[in-house]
């Protein structure tokens, strides 16, 4: 695992993520080939579940 990916990964699990710019984030990582196209997939799939817990969590304060 790269530094790179460990980074975002933190980042994306930190209570403040902005899942948007997060996404633009790891395209242009992936594209700029500072992860792997494996590392980006988990990545994302990483971001949909903190972005699933943050909604569940905000309508379950409704």
């Amino acid at each position: 695992m790269n530094i790179v990916y460990r980074a975002a990964e933190l980042l994306i699990i930190s209570p403040s993520c902005d899942f948007e710019t997060m996404g633009t984030q790891l395209s242009l990582l992936m594209l700029n080939k500072q992860v792997s196209q494996g590392e980006y997939t988990k990545l994302c799939a990483l971001m949909d579940e903190q972005q699933n817990k943050v909604t569940d969590e905000t309508q379950a304060e409704a």
